[in-house]
């Protein structure tokens, strides 16, 4: 993992741990808000590089009536890379977990779930100085994590991904 003051300022601002907490947070309320509980961790590593990779965050469809695995046949334009995509996000997604956790906006129940820990305080005032692209993703990881959480099992929405746990 690159240091900090060495990192790009692209990978500074879009990659940023507290922004990609944000994300995961996101999509653990998701997640939850489908009746399923706390989000297995591994589901960080899909919801991150689903959320923050512009074409895909936007061609994902707008209810998860359309199941992930008809998504992904119609569309399978946005799985060629993807297991390249999430393995080089990993280390930001570790990092998010991390940051998330120590400052409060994450925790883990005793199955190694992400549970997301109330509303940030500030979020209101972000998402509303945010550029239309920040809202975009934190909106999107949301039904990302409702998306996950109609799909099954974790193996089979890693499956569907082309990714291993």
């Amino acid at each position: 993992m690159t240091a900090w003051t060495a990192r790009s300022r692209e990978e500074a601002y879009l990659l940023n741990p507290s922004f990609c907490a944000l994300i995961v947070w996101s999509s653990a309320v998701g997640y939850r808000g489908a009746g399923r509980g706390g989000m297995p961790y591994v589901l960080a590593f899909l919801s991150i590089p689903l959320a923050l990779h512009k074409p895909t965050r936007e061609a994902l469809p707008r209810s998860v009536r359309t199941t992930m695995p008809a998504w992904i046949e119609a569309n399978t334009y946005f799985r060629v890379g993807f297991a390249e995509r999430a393995r080089s996000l990993a280390p930001f997604v570790r990092e998010a977990l991390l940051f998330g956790a120590l400052h409060g906006l994450l925790t883990f129940d005793d199955r190694q779930r992400i549970v997301p820990v109330g509303r940030p305080r500030g979020l209101p005032g972000y998402l509303r100085e945010g550029t239309d692209e920040v809202n975009e993703c934190v909106k999107k990881a949301k039904f990302i994590g409702k998306w996950l959480a109609a799909s099954g099992s974790v193996e089979t929405a890693m499956a569907l991904w082309g990714v291993m746990p």
